[in-house]
C-alpha cells in the first residue's frame, strides 16, 4: 500500500468532507474529496458499509446454465460462489467449509455433483447441506443435519446474478432499479444476451477511480480515440437521468444506423433513435454497464486494497447477432472483439491511475463538473447516504 499525504485523514473528517460535497447543488459542486479515495479509516468503513452490505454483481445467469455449474467471487475479500440447482434455481454461498472453513472452489467457474472440502473431505449437496463427514461418528453427538455451508441471498435482474452479504437485506434489487428499467433499459431485453467472454484485470488505482471514470463520458473523445471515440458521440448529444438512490445513467445516440453499436436487422424490440443509442450505467455501488442494441459490456469492481481493485468484466450479444457469425468464424471474431476490448480498457487504466496517482496531494485545486459529468455528482450523494 502507498500511503501519501491524504491516508491518515480521520473517518470523521472524510465524512464531513463527503457529506459537504453531496449536500452542494450540482452547478456549484466539486469532485469527491481526494481522503475519500486515500484516506485508510474510511477504506475499511466502506468495505463494511458498502460490500457487507449492498447487492453486489457476480456474473450472469447463462454463464451456469446446468444443474451443478458455479461461479466464484470475491466480495471485498470474502469469498463467495453460486450454483445451478436441478430446480433451475440458483442459490448463494460463502465459499468455506462448514468444518474449518477451508475454501472449497478454487476455479472460477465450473461444475461439480457435490461440493467436497480439498482438506478433510467433508460433501455436501448442491443445496449446501452437509452429506458427508468422514470419521465424524468418532464425535458424540454429531448430527450431519447440524452442519451446512452458510448460504447467501441472492437475486437475478435483467440476467444478472446478484449476491449480497447483508443476512436480512432491506431492500430487493429489482424494486430498487424498477425505474431505471421501465424507463431506459428494459427495452434491450439485456437477460436474452449471451455471455461469449469473461476476464479480470487488476488496476494501481482505488476502486472508486474506475467508477468514476465509467459514469462520465466527457472522457471518451479524448481518452478512447482508437475504440468508443470512433462511434462519432457529439458531447452535447449526452443526456443524464434522473437523480435516484441506487443507480445512475447517461446516453447518446450514435450517427451510424448500421454497424457495431447499432440493432441487428432482425431485432425488433427497438424503435427509432433507441436502434443506435449507447446507455451507460451504474448499478450502484460497483456494478458498470455500457449497453447497446447489439452488445453490452460489463465490469464488477472489487476493492483489493486502497489502492489496488479487481475487475471482473464481461461482454455478452444479442442471439440475433450470435447467429450471423459463422460457427468457423466465431474464434477469430472473439479474438477481434477481445483485443477491442483490451485497447479499451488499456485506454481507461491510464487515466484511472492518472486520477488516484493525481488525488494523492493534500494540495489540491477545488475542481469542478462539467453538465455531462452529473452522474459523478449522484454517485457521490449515494456514497454519502451509506456511509454516513
Amino acid at each position: 500500500m502507498n500511503l501519501n499525504s491524504n491516508s491518515n485523514a480521520s473517518l470523521s473528517s472524510v465524512l464531513k468532507k463527503l457529506q459537504d460535497t453531496a449536500n452542494t447543488q450540482f452547478e456549484k459542486s466539486h469532485p469527491i474529496p481526494a481522503e475519500v479515495n486515500h484516506s485508510v479509516e474510511f477504506y475499511k468503513h466502506e468495505r463494511n458499509k458498502v460490500f457487507a452490505s449492498e447487492w453486489i454483481c457476480i456474473g450472469r445467469e447463462d454463464e451456469i446454465p446446468n444443474t451443478g455449474d458455479y461461479l466464484t467471487h470475491d466480495i471485498a475479500g470474502v469469498p463467495v460462489f453460486v450454483m445451478r440447482q436441478a430446480t433451475k434455481e440458483i442459490l448463494g454461498f460463502v465459499n468455506a467449509c462448514a468444518h474449518r472453513f477451508t475454501c472449497l472452489l478454487s476455479d472460477t467457474t465450473g461444475n461439480s455433483k457435490l461440493i467436497t472440502c480439498p482438506y478433510h473431505a467433508w460433501t455436501y449437496n448442491l443445496d449446501g447441506t452437509l452429506k458427508n463427514a468422514p470419521f465424524m461418528k468418532m464425535k458424540d453427538g454429531f448430527n450431519l443435519s447440524d452442519h451446512q455451508l452458510r448460504k447467501l441471498q441472492t437475486e437475478i435482474w435483467e440476467g444478472f446474478i446478484y449476491v449480497t452479504l447483508d443476512e436480512h437485506p432491506t431492500r430487493s434489487v429489482n424494486t430498487s432499479l424498477k425505474g431505471l428499467k421501465s424507463k431506459i433499459v428494459g427495452r434491450y431485453d439485456m437477460a436474452s444476451y449471451i455471455t461469449v467472454m469473461r476476464q479480470t484485470m487488476e488496476w494501481e488505482a482505488n476502486w472508486k477511480n474506475l467508477i468514476e471514470n465509467f459514469i462520465e463520458s466527457y472522457h471518451v473523445p479524448i481518452a478512447h480515440q482508437k475504440t468508443f471515440a470512433k462511434h462519432k458521440k457529439p458531447i452535447e448529444d449526452y443526456v443524464c437521468g434522473e437523480d435516484a438512490d441506487h443507480y445512475c445513467y447517461h446516453y447518446a445516440p450514435q450517427k451510424l444506423e448500421t454497424g457495431l453499436g447499432a440493432a441487428h436487422p432482425k431485432n425488433t424490440k427497438l424503435e427509432g433513435v433507441w436502434r443506435r443509442m449507447m446507455v451507460d450505467f451504474c448499478v450502484f455501488p460497483n456494478h458498470l454497464i455500457t449497453l447497446m442494441p447489439d452488445y453490452f459490456w460489463y465490469i464488477s469492481v472489487q476493492p483489493i486494497t486502497i489502492d489496488k481493485f479487481k475487475a471482473t468484466w464481461g461482454f455478452a450479444i444479442p442471439p440475433e447477432v450470435l447467429a450471423d457469425i459463422p460457427e468457423q468464424d466465431f474464434d477469430k471474431w472473439k479474438k477481434d472483439m477481445l483485443d477491442y476490448m483490451n485497447i479499451a480498457n488499456d485506454e481507461d487504466k491510464i487515466v484511472v491511475e492518472g486520477l488516484h496517482r493525481g488525488t494523492s496531494s493534500s494540495n489540491l485545486p477545488k475542481g469542478t463538473f462539467h453538465p455531462i459529468e452529473r452522474n459523478l455528482w449522484q454517485f457521490i450523494r449515494y456514497l454519502a447516504r451509506v456511509t454516513k
